[in-house]
């Protein structure tokens, strides 16, 4: 039924879809059984002169760290921060991202070869755990196909001044508004810890001198505006994926 909306709500342009109802009926339902899975983000801002060697090791050393989990996104920062990389991964539950920690420090491959090497060349290293809303409204079928030329990703995140009971059902209906061919929606989640009330959006944009435009229609829709009646901040990263990313 998500789906089917999604789909219908693409022909409208602005404001909420016309089916906006039955949406939140269906919505309610779909937000008392989530996905349970962890999400992980994480953030190395790394020494300006070991950008290059920092990328060069982890395009031929990365897989030893990607055999132990679910790697979904590794992005380069190009606007919204600088010697940056973003990365997002995916776990069953904490649980087990504790044991692939715990055999993390316990491989000596991956220990020599990689990590105890780029130590020295971060500055600052940040994570955060997220709930996704769901993969009814996200398009992740065709993401590990390489981006057309002229292609990124935007990493969006909310920091909230209302409840998440209050916040969620405008979150979806907003990003319903604005999700187009141009641009589709790939993960939405809520923050858990770390941050403790926002929301993380990854975009990706058929054409990045159209991204603005993600903005501004999300401003002239009324989903939109209604959303943002309940930020406090707001931050956007411009990204990149790399060769090793599975979503590129």
């Amino acid at each position: 039924m998500l789906k089917s909306i999604l789909r219908s709500s693409l022909i409208k342009q602005g404001g909420v879809p016309q089916n906006a109802r039955l949406f939140r009926r269906d919505l309610s339902t779909k937000l008392e059984s989530p996905d349970q899975k962890v999400y992980e983000l994480r953030t190395y801002n790394l020494v300006p002169q070991k950008v290059g060697e920092f990328m060069k090791l982890s395009n031929e050393k990365f897989h030893l760290r990607t055999q132990h989990s679910v790697l979904l996104g590794y992005w380069t920062t190009e606007l919204g921060g600088l010697n940056q990389v973003v990365h997002l991964w995916e776990y069953e539950s904490l649980s087990e991202r504790a044991g692939v920690r715990a055999k993390l420090g316990g491989d000596p491959d991956w220990q020599a070869q990689y990590f105890q090497k780029i130590l020295p060349w971060l500055q600052h290293q940040d994570n955060m755990t997220l709930s996704s809303f769901g993969n009814e409204l996200t398009k992740t079928t065709e993401l590990t196909t390489a981006s057309p030329t002229g292609a990124g990703y935007e990493l969006w995140q909310l920091d909230m001044k209302t409840l998440p009971q209050e916040w969620s059902p405008d979150v979806i209906q907003a990003v319903l508004a604005v999700q187009n061919e141009n641009r589709q929606i790939c993960g939405l989640y809520k923050s858990d810890i770390g941050d403790m009330n926002s929301v993380v959006m990854i975009w990706r944009h058929q054409n990045i001198d159209e991204m603005k435009s993600l903005k501004e229609d999300l401003f002239a829709s009324d989903a939109g505006k209604k959303l943002w009646s309940h930020v406090s901040t707001g931050r956007s990263k411009f990204l990149m994926p790399t060769q090793f990313s599975n979503w590129k």
